[in-house]
This record gives structure tokens, C-alpha cells and sequence, in this order.
């Protein structure tokens, strides 16, 4: 869904330049680089490079207003692809120092007063909305007239212009533009290579070659000005290897079928292997908070790319062998539940990739079973900010309390299961090994949520034959397999929404937003004239109307181990789940759904498409680096 994962962009523009709210430990910044003469002549030297591709792009803005004006559509289209050229070549800098500008021209505003409802999602853009009055005027949906588009085109103008004249107060070191080059090299990877803010094949191959040639001068300005020799030729093999990225990108004359595999395992990771030298070659830096992708990972495709703990609320302790050994035998115990009949591992069965196999979960209360949802697999969902299907848990430790407490899951509560333990005085002195500090009543509401949280981080499985492909192994893939990499990033349209390189809806290079979809999951997809599910989803947590039938995203990773799909176990078959998106989601169905995100459009994937989509999904599978019994 390429106009959602818009905000996913702004999101990650806005934590680089702000970091994230209060409460977590999720995520963080660079700190400015410290006021030397060195660091006052780069940024000087930055800005100037900034300052010319922001005067292009305004002014590419302004012809794009007058064509429009002049009700003139082919010198429109012309200024629309320049001024989208320009703003990616920006877009690395922009990103990180000026989420608002990004937000007026590629995407919604990353934050809102709260005054003013919600759009729905995957309201378009200006950006999108210029693209479809100019390019597909006649699509279904009303498209701005020419007035309205000439005053979007102004209204992009000022908000750059507005910002240009803010320049001189960028402060850019060295630290701070290898986080910005890195942050902008796992856009491209993920959302650029997807086609997330882009149209056609070519287009998407164009702007990511024009995000890649905007950091070129960037690096090359860094090795003109770099300290030591090291600095200069790290710098210096960045600039070639983005230039050589950019150019096979255009070299290209049918990138919908361009293996994206291979420019990942070679493209990306010359750049990113050059940014490591880079900061080896730098002083070191240092973090003001934890972030989910580690700063001294190149890649979001590195081995251990990720720090499971980033999303971990404050007064959670730092892991250590005895919590994580106490919360696995929680994991596995039956006194968390009310009638001490049911474990965690009841429903998240370690052999079934910590799912249960069912549709929908077996509930404790024969009431509550036809509203049940299906099992979520727990690999990885430590690397997400939002659990449940309708995200109302923030954290793993959230999730534990309201599973406890629910009566259709455990019909208890940490409480309850603290009392249980505490009575124990074996599982008494296990807790004070594992929590110090609480020896005269040792077992706590709290640690019960601690110590399970604590095992389920260390279920983080991020090395399938996928991984070890995108890090250089590329024969770790069949051909039918790399095809299907193809596919999910290209024509059908999946990357967009399932993120590489985690395959849910958490992006790069921030990883803090996770955007609910509504794609309009029937109720039975069996029958002739199915209807959609009634479960309100998103909504029946925020009460927003707009967000009536959204879910979150889903992590894909595991995902032919994971049967039966989405939030009601409709589909049995991975096969299923690539029909029902092949005929556009619950409104291809013919159903009415309303705000649906996903496009009704048909994909027209042929039946070896399918059988190579499905491939390479199975290349997501690792349960061996997690630690499972």
C-alpha cells in the first residue's frame, strides 16, 4: 500500500530529528558532534550542498505551479518528475533535519494537536494527490481540479522555501551526516526498492537512483574536509559505491523484473560496508537512548542488527541469564492461569513457532469464542512497538498483564499469579536471583511481567536463508525464490506494507511506527457472496471511525510455519492469502469495505508468480536462533 507507508517516512524523519516520546527506551540520536572548527567547516560545506538542491526543488515546485496554471499538462508532467527528482536528492538531509517539510510534501504530519480528526488511512499525500490528477486522471476517487492543484504545488514551495531560509541554522557534522546517509540507505533498500511513495517500475528505479545520487556529494564533500586518511577514503568509497548503485538502478529498462536481491547482497552492502569505515574512522559516538537498530550496524540487513530490548519500557531491569531462565519456566507454568490449566505455551506452542494452529484461539470462555482472534507467533515480537492485532499493548510487558488478566486467555492477573508463586519458597528465591532488590517479598505483579517479558525477547530469529542471502550468500536462494523476492517488492505490491527487513509494518530506518491497514478480511472467504468480518479492529481501541476494520500489520517472517491467516484464521494456505491480495483485498471480493487502504485493483499475478511468492516467503523461516525448547 504505497501511500501509507508514507507514514512510515515521516515517522522515522521525525525520530531522527527528535527521538521518541516519553515512556520507552525505544529508540534515540546521535548527539551533535562537538563544536570544533572541523565540525563548524562541514557543516558549513553540508549546508551549501543542502542550500542547492533546496533551491532546485522550490523552484521546480514553482514551474510546477505555473504549468499548472497554465492548465499546460505535459509541461506539469515534466516540472512533477523534477521536482519529485529534486526531492529525493534532499531527501536524506530533509529527512533528518526537517520532518515537518517532509511530512507537507511526501507525507501526513508526524504528530497532531488532537484537535482535528484523523485522515483516513492512506489519505494521499501532495505528492500522491499531484500524481494521480496528472498522471491518472481518470481513476476511481475525485481528483483536486486545477486550482486546488496549483495550490498544493505553491503550498509545497513555501513550506521548502520556509525551510531553506532555516539552513543556516543546521548544524551537520560528521557524526551526524553518516547517521543521515545510513538512515537514507535503509529507506532505499526497504521502502524506496518497494515503490512505497512511488508509481510506476521506472519511477521507482528513477527516485531511488535520485536518493542515491543526493548523498554522493554529501560523501564527497565529507572526504574533501575529512581529519585522516582512513576518514578520506571511507568517505571517498561511499560516494563511488552510491554512484554505482544509482547507476545500475538506471541502467535497468525493466525494473519490475530487475532482481532485487542481487542489489541488495551487492548494492547496498558496498555502501554500507563503506559507511562502516566511515565510523571506524571517526570518533566514537555517543547515544542519548536505545534504539531498535543498533547504531553500530551498517545495514538493517547486518547480523545482529536489532537490540531486542529497545522497545522495552523504563522500569524494566537489563536482561541476565536467571531472568530469562525464571521468565521460561513462567513461560511453561500453569499457576498463571485462573483455573491452573493452561500455560503461555498453551497457545504460543514452541513446536508450532509459538502459535497454536487454530483459526481463532481457544478461549477459557465458551462466550468469548466466536470474538477470539488467531495466535500471533511471539519470534520477533520483541521488534515490534505495537502488540495485539489491534496494537493496544505498547509493550511486552503490557502484553503479559492483559493476557493474564483477560478472561477468555488466563482469567488471572500478575496479581494472582504473584500471590501463587510468592507462597513457593523455591520460586521465592528464584525471583530474588533474578530481580534483587525485593528479597522481603520477592515475588512481585511486576516481576512476573519482567522475567516473561525478559524470555520473550530472546526470541528473535533473523537469520533465515532469506538474511544470509541479503548479506552477500546469495545462493542461499533458489531462482523460483529470488523471483519471489522480485515479486513481493515489486508487482505485487507487498513490501510496501510487510517492511523488509523485519516483514511487518515497522520501518526503516526509525522502526518506531507500525500503521494499521484495512484490507477486508471476509468473514468465510468459502462461500459465493462472502461479507466482511465484523471484527472492528483498531477502532475498538481508539474509537476512531477511520480506523474501523484496521489491523496491524504482520510480521511475515515464520510465516509458512504459522497457518491459518490473518486476524480470524480465514485462509488456510499461504496459497489463499496470495489469491485473496491478487483480486485486491475484500473490495476486489466485492465486498464493501470501507477505507480500504489496500488497492481493489487486481495484481494479475500468473500462476508461476504465485508459486514464486509463496517460495520465497518460505525463505523467511528461522526458529533455530531463537531459543525454543
Amino acid at each position: 500500500m504505497r501511500v501509507t507507508a508514507t507514514l512510515t517516512i515521516v515517522a522515522a524523519a521525525a525520530f531522527l530529528a527528535a527521538g521518541l516520546a516519553s515512556g520507552r527506551r525505544a529508540s534515540g540520536r546521535v548527539q551533535p558532534s562537538a563544536p570544533d572548527a572541523h565540525n563548524a567547516v562541514v557543516a558549513s560545506a553540508v549546508r551549501g550542498v543542502l542550500d542547492s538542491e533546496l533551491a532546485a526543488l522550490a523552484s521546480s515546485l514553482d514551474e510546477l505551479a505555473n504549468a499548472v496554471g497554465a492548465d499546460d499538462r505535459v509541461r506539469a508532467a515534466n516540472a512533477f518528475r523534477a521536482a519529485r527528482s529534486g526531492y529525493k536528492r534532499a531527501e536524506c538531509l530533509l529527512a533528518s533535519y526537517a520532518p515537518l517539510t517532509v511530512a507537507a510534501l511526501n507525507g501526513p504530519a508526524p504528530d497532531s494537536d488532537g484537535d482535528s480528526p484523523p485522515p483516513p488511512l492512506g489519505a494521499p499525500a501532495e505528492f500522491q494527490q499531484l500524481e494521480a490528477a496528472l498522471f491518472h486522471p481518470g481513476a476511481r476517487g475525485t481528483r483536486p481540479g486545477l486550482q486546488t492543484m496549483r495550490t498544493i504545488a505553491i503550498t509545497m514551495r513555501n513550506q521548502v522555501r520556509d525551510f531553506r531560509a532555516q539552513t543556516p541554522m543546521v548544524s551537520v557534522g560528521d557524526a551526524e551526516l553518516l547517521e543521515s546517509i545510513r538512515a537514507e540507505v535503509a529507506r532505499v533498500s526497504t521502502l524506496g526498492l518497494a515503490g512505497s511513495d512511488a508509481g510506476e517500475p521506472r519511477e521507482i528505479a528513477r527516485e531511488s537512483a535520485d536518493a542515491l545520487d543526493g548523498m554522493a556529494p554529501l560523501a564527497a564533500t565529507a572526504a574533501q574536509l575529512a581529519r585522516n586518511s582512513a576518514a578520506i577514503s571511507a568517505w571517498n568509497a561511499v560516494a563511488v559505491a552510491v554512484r554505482a548503485a544509482a547507476a545500475q538502478l538506471r541502467a535497468d529498462p525493466e525494473f519490475e523484473r530487475a532482481d532485487r536481491l542481487t542489489f541488495v547482497a551487492t548494492r547496498e552492502r558496498a555502501v554500507t560496508r563503506a559507511l562502516g569505515d566511515v565510523r571506524s574512522a571517526l570518533p566514537p559516538s555517543r547515544f542519548t537512548l536505545r534504539r531498535a537498530w543498533r547504531p553500530e550496524a551498517a545495514s538493517v540487513f547486518d547480523t545482529a542488527a536489532f537490540d531486542a530490548s529497545a522497545y522495552a519500557p523504563e522500569f524494566a531491569p537489563a536482561s541476565s541469564p536467571a531472568l530469562i531462565a525464571l521468565g521460561k519456566k513462567l513461560f511453561f507454568d500453569v499457576r498463571l492461569s485462573g483455573p491452573n490449566t493452561r500455560s503461555c505455551a498453551s497457545c504460543h506452542d514452541p513446536s508450532r513457532a509459538f502459535t497454536d494452529g487454530r483459526a481463532r484461539a481457544l478461549t477459557l470462555s465458551a462466550a468469548a469464542q466466536s470474538t477470539a482472534r488467531n495466535t500471533p507467533t511471539l519470534l520477533n515480537a520483541a521488534l515490534e512497538p505495537a502488540l495485539f492485532a489491534d496494537q493496544r499493548a505498547g509493550s511486552l510487558e503490557e502484553q503479559v498483564a492483559r493476557v493474564l488478566s483477560s478472561p477468555a486467555e488466563m482469567h488471572s492477573s500478575a496479581e494472582l499469579t504473584a500471590a501463587r508463586l510468592q507462597a513457593d519458597p523455591a520460586d521465592r528465591a528464584e525471583f530474588a536471583n533474578a530481580i534483587p532488590g525485593h528479597r522481603d517479598t520477592a515475588v512481585t505483579a511486576l516481576g512476573v511481567r519482567i522475567a516473561l517479558a525478559a524470555y520473550m525477547r530472546t526470541l528473535v530469529a533473523l537469520n533465515s536463508r532469506f538474511d544470509r542471502a541479503a548479506r552477500g550468500d546469495t545462493g542461499a536462494l533458489t531462482a523460483s525464490e529470488r523471483r519471489g523476492f522480485t515479486l513481493f517488492m515489486g508487482k505485487a505490491h507487498c513490501g510496501s506494507c510487510h517492511i523488509a527487513p523485519l516483514f511487518s509494518g515497522v520501518a526503516a530506518p526509525a522502526f518506531v511506527s507500525d500503521e494499521p491497514e484495512i484490507i477486508g478480511i471476509p468473514h468465510d472467504p468459502r462461500v459465493s457472496r462472502p461479507v466482511l468480518d465484523a471484527d472492528p479492529g483498531r477502532e475498538g481501541v481508539d474509537h476512531i471511525a477511520a480506523h474501523k476494520f484496521a489491523f496491524k500489520v504482520p510480521t511475515l517472517r515464520n510465516v509458512a510455519l504459522t497457518a491459518p491467516y490473518m486476524h480470524n484464521g480465514a485462509f488456510v494456505s499461504l496459497e489463499q492469502v496470495v489469491e485473496f491480495y491478487d483480486r485486491g483485498g475484500g473490495a476486489g471480493m466485492g465486498m464493501h469495505v470501507p477505507g480500504q487502504t489496500l488497492s481493489a485493483a487486481p495484481l494479475h499475478l500468473s500462476a508461476d508468480d504465485r508459486h514464486d511468492l509463496v517460495a520465497f516467503l518460505g525463505t523467511l523461516t528461522d526458529t533455530v536462533t531463537a531459543r525454543i525448547p
